[in-house]
């Protein structure tokens, strides 16, 4: 099979991390998260961009703060890994970044605010109050992010292969319906 990259793109608390992480499992190629958010001014270091944990966990996002020149370091570091291996790559614009190269796959995951709160109180164990406001500022975040660098409308289906709500489907239907879509399409690019 050829090299190819899933990106996820997700709303918090809707479960899509750990959709990438045991879809990398499955796969037996990496799966990148949090690395290339953190990517510094400095040298970059694949080794250290894998994600730590098991997926399961949810970290809230700080406030928005434009800088262009940082995303086009994570721009690039998503472009050499693309370039590098097959691997899944949450958040960070990666759909835009990658858009028109041939086998990249892009989905996006939601499901509806209150699902979303439940899941963030029960992961994070805070109250669902505490978890509303959690789920308020980190999705303004990733909205404006990929807004500001993509022009484009957050979580529009025009932008993704397929979009899927997670409280109509699990984790593991979710897992299967991108496994499947993936297959397909490189069976016929062959």
């Amino acid at each position: 099979m050829k090299d190819y990259v899933i990106t996820i793109s997700r709303t918090f608390g809707s479960g899509g991390k750990r959709v990438a992480k045991n879809l990398a499992d499955k796969l037996g190629i990496r799966y990148y998260n949090k690395g290339i958010k953190n990517v510094g001014r400095g040298k970059v270091d694949i080794k250290n961009l894998l994600s730590e944990g098991s997926g399961d966990t949810i970290e809230p996002e700080s406030a928005f703060t434009y800088d262009k020149e940082l995303f086009d370091k994570q721009a690039q570091l998503i472009n050499l890994l693309a370039d590098s291996e097959s691997c899944i790559i949450v958040g960070r614009c990666a759909d835009y970044v990658l858009s028109g190269r041939p086998n990249v796959f892009s989905f996006f995951i939601d499901a509806p605010k209150e699902y979303r709160i439940k899941n963030i109180a029960k992961r994070l164990r805070v109250s669902e109050e505490d978890a509303a406001k959690l789920e308020i500022s980190s999705n303004k975040y990733r909205k404006d992010f990929y807004e500001a660098y993509t022009g484009k409308v957050f979580g529009d289906p025009a932008n993704y292969d397929m979009c899927f709500d997670a409280e109509q489907m699990s984790p593991e239907e979710i897992e299967e319906a991108i496994l499947d879509y993936v297959i397909n399409k490189l069976d016929e690019a062959e």
